[in-house]
């Protein structure tokens, strides 16, 4: 259970107030009825600087790091994307780095708000090495993602989808990942819609994927449950006709 914010053709100069918003959200974001308020359960942060991937991550309260991930991103100052993402466990296992998001595996990375309580049943698919052996439901489904026989990642993503959809138990499969080349990002769910949201803009410049609307001067538009996205990083009028890649 997160709150998730990717950013493609990143300057830190044109997104510091989306940015700063995003990090607030560690206090005030949307949580589910049952919950106690905030999202305070480790932050992490993925960019790429030179085609390769850069990723940050804490189990400490963002709104203890804000400063941090401002000091990272105004050094980093450009990037063709940047995902930040806020942690609320459903594990017991708050303030821990280990299983704060993201995860990744060479220039892939992977960002998950949501629950698959019986993640348990992928393991055994997983045919390459270094999954934790106390991994939890966000970290097993990326390594069955990179398990795929499908070679292209968004592709290999909706396989492991569709399964988990067909076979288990989850809350909901709102993701957004990269491979340095595109930026994906999907919304399901199995509950509590107008907590497991997932919003997204274009603004002239940057396509934009949030779990909350952040900035009213710019037209949010709600992803529609089972909308995947595949958005080319080389692509900076990304709200073109034929630039977005939608099924």
């Amino acid at each position: 259970m997160c709150r998730v914010l990717g950013i493609t053709n990143f300057d830190y100069s044109m997104h510091q107030n989306i940015v700063e918003r995003f990090c607030e959200l560690a206090r005030s974001g949307v949580v589910m009825a049952e919950d106690p308020p905030g999202h305070e359960d480790g932050w992490g942060l993925a960019f790429y600087q030179e085609g390769q991937l850069i990723v940050h991550k804490s189990g400490v309260n963002l709104l203890e790091e804000t400063d941090k991930v401002i000091r990272i991103l105004s050094a980093a100052k450009i990037s063709p994307v940047m995902i930040l993402h806020l942690r609320k466990s459903a594990w017991g296992d708050r303030y821990s780095t280990r299983h704060a998001h993201p995860f990744h595996l060479g220039n892939s990375v992977f960002f998950h708000n949501g629950v698959v309580y019986d993640y348990q049943g992928l393991i055994p698919d997983i045919n390459i090495p270094g999954l934790g052996a106390d991994a939890l439901d966000t970290e097993v489904f990326f390594y069955h993602v990179m398990s795929g026989e499908a070679r292209d990642l968004g592709r290999a993503f909706l396989d492991t989808a569709a399964l988990i959809k067909r076979k288990h138990k989850f809350s909901a499969l709102n993701c957004l990942f990269s491979d340095g080349v595109k930026l994906f990002a999907y919304r399901d769910y199995a509950k509590e819609p107008d907590y497991y949201s997932l919003y997204k803009a274009f603004t002239e410049n940057s396509c934009l994927i949030s779990s909350e609307p952040l900035d009213e001067s710019i037209r949010w538009e709600m992803m529609a449950k089972e909308e995947f996205l595949a958005i080319d990083l080389g692509d900076i009028a990304c709200s073109a006709p034929g630039r977005l890649t939608q099924t």
